[in-house]
């Protein structure tokens, strides 16, 4: 039986069904009825029968329904109620999370919002510098709902921190504002760990101001090398863009001619991949700066005692510090510092002890690495291997001739922008040079013990680590650039200036100031003499102990934060 004669059939069958109800339903029609409104009313004697009992003992049931149930319905809204709001809650978590990861909010404050930093360019000397982003895992701690929800919206100017809310001109909604609050209120530590951190935070502290010289110096040396790599971006730029045209059209036409291995990579392409990243390393290495591996068991590594070489390699990048390669400084000085060494095992008796051998290899091999731009990655892809380096060839293809295009955009734009570039990074070196004259961040420990604390130092670095740790970022001008960029502590910022003891103008004794310290100005609300708080100064005293605030008043109150006793100018 074909298709065709199935369909016959049913429709048959239907043709069939459809004229019996046809019929059925003529033959079940009778007389037309009387519509209800239109009948004459039923009389009395029928309708006080058990009809009308039957009517009102269903209205009773009903009645009986409607009061028990309605209350047991009410006994239950105030759970249903809340469980809306326990899942809008979650939800607006979730929410939070997912804007978190979107902005990229954990790439300044770091992981979890433990604190980070952000890049950002310091006004004073147009230096490129990492400033610091606080922790958002205790910011509970320290801000209100309503606080934290304004630093969100509005953000804060002159820092890397934009304004996120539509009302202070960012991308979010309220409720995206409110998402992401919601979500670090579910990230905050507990408040114990939070008070543990305090011991953490004096400890570095402390250790930066001990380390700011050395970390003042290390800036100059990036503003150096950021000045010499800016003079030498018009030769470097054609360079790099005629690697980055060859390498492009490598990758380009790699789909074509002989694949020995199956990578999507053609024999041909590989090898010229390969080759222009070993071109590149030549065309950016810098003479006279070249690995040379120092053999503690050979007593000439090169053909040459190894003592000349090393001697000869050092004053060679002296030479380079002084002109071409001013960031290889630290590692010229190990060099130098190993080749002074006398003591230790001499296993070839090249009066270079073996560990200082091996130190002087290290020490050039990161100096060569330092100087290689970070965009040049150097391959020797293998047509008969699909992941030569354990990845897929075609990702490291990609990933090199990527590299090089970013190199030759780059170039490009310091090259076509040179004088725009090249006079602000001059002026910036000098302010650091300015700055490391001044030494403006200095506090003497000893001095504010003497002045402030009866001689007890242990008091005065406890204040000082609390101080720099809770304050100085908005009381000292420059703090959250470095260290290096501090002006004296107190200076003002964001917040008034503290030095010269005007905590005193506020608070007439030191317990009221430590009583301030612990919930800080709520907005519009009135504190000390004559104060009008704003609510953006955070609140300690879930933080910091009360010994640590009264520390800390009695520190504030004194006008010594710097401890230094004669000032050129200014205060602290």
């Amino acid at each position: 039986m074909n298709s065709s004669t199935v369909i016959l059939i049913v429709v048959v069958l239907a043709v069939g069904y459809l004229s019996f109800l046809g019929v059925s339903a003529l033959r079940a029609r009778g007389k037309e009825e009387i519509p209800p409104n239109m009948k004459p009313p039923i009389p009395d004697d029928e309708l006080e029968t058990r009809r009308l009992e039957r009517a009102q003992q269903a209205a009773v049931v009903l009645s009986a329904f409607l009061a028990l149930a309605l209350p047991l319905y009410f006994l239950g809204e105030a759970d249903r109620q809340e469980s809306f709001v326990d899942q809008f809650h979650e939800e607006s978590v979730e929410r939070g999370a997912e804007l978190v990861q979107e902005f990229g909010c954990f790439a300044c404050h770091g992981p979890n919002g433990v604190g980070g930093a952000a890049p950002f360019v310091e006004k004073r000397t147009g230096v490129n510098v990492s400033w610091m982003a606080p922790s958002l895992d205790d910011i509970f701690y320290r801000y209100t709902r309503d606080e934290i929800n304004f630093w969100i919206t509005y953000g804060r100017p002159n820092t890397p921190m934009p304004p996120w809310g539509v009302a202070g001109g960012g991308p979010m909604t309220e409720q995206q504002v409110e998402d992401i609050v919601n979500y670090l209120e579910t990230i905050q530590v507990p408040q114990s760990e939070a008070v543990a951190r305090v011991n953490d935070v004096v400890r570095a502290e402390l250790a930066k101001l001990e380390g700011a010289d050395a970390a003042l110096e290390e800036i100059i040396r990036s503003q150096r090398q950021l000045i010499v790599d800016l003079e030498m971006s018009p030769t470097l730029a054609p360079i790099a863009a005629d690697l980055a045209e060859r390498a492009e059209k490598a990758l380009a036409a790699a789909g074509e001619g002989l694949d020995t291995d199956g990578d999507g990579l053609s024999d041909v392409a590989e090898r010229e991949i390969s080759d222009i990243t070993r071109e590149a390393e030549r065309a950016f290495s810098i003479p006279g700066l070249e690995p040379i591996t120092f053999d503690p068991n050979d007593p000439a590594s090169i053909d040459r005692p190894d003592r000349e070489v090393a001697e000869e390699l050092l004053a060679t990048l002296e030479e380079l510090v002084a002109t071409r390669a001013p960031a290889i400084g630290p590692n010229v000085e190990a060099i130098r510092q190993a080749l002074a060494e006398t003591e230790g095992e001499d296993t070839d008796l090249d009066t270079i002890p073996d560990d200082a051998e091996n130190t002087i290899t290290a020490q050039l091999t990161a100096a060569v690495q330092a100087m290689r731009p970070a965009e040049i990655q150097v391959v020797d892809l293998d047509p008969a291997n699909p992941a030569t380096t354990g990845e897929p060839d075609g990702d490291v293809a990609h990933r090199v001739v990527g590299g090089l295009s970013t190199l030759s955009l780059n170039l490009g734009i310091q090259a076509e922008n040179l004088p725009k570039l090249l006079d602000p990074a001059k002026e910036g070196l000098e302010r650091l040079l300015t700055a490391r004259e001044e030494r403006r961040w200095e506090i003497d420990i000893q001095g504010v013990a003497e002045q402030v604390f009866d001689g007890d130092v242990a008091k005065a670095e406890r204040a000082v680590g609390i101080f720099q740790g809770y304050c100085a970022r908005c009381h000292t001008s420059g703090y959250p650039a470095g260290i290096p960029f501090s002006r004296e502590p107190g200076s003002g910022g964001f917040g008034p200036a503290l030095w010269e003891g005007r905590a005193t103008v506020q608070f007439l004794t030191v317990e009221d100031l430590a009583d301030f310290l612990v919930t800080g100005p709520r907005a519009n609300k009135p504190y000390g003499v004559n104060g009008v708080g704003t609510g953006r100064m955070p609140a300690f005293g879930k933080i910091l102990s009360r010994e640590d605030l009264e520390l800390l008043a009695q520190y504030l109150a004194s006008g010594h934060l710097d401890g230094i006793v004669d000032h050129a100018e200014g205060g602290g």
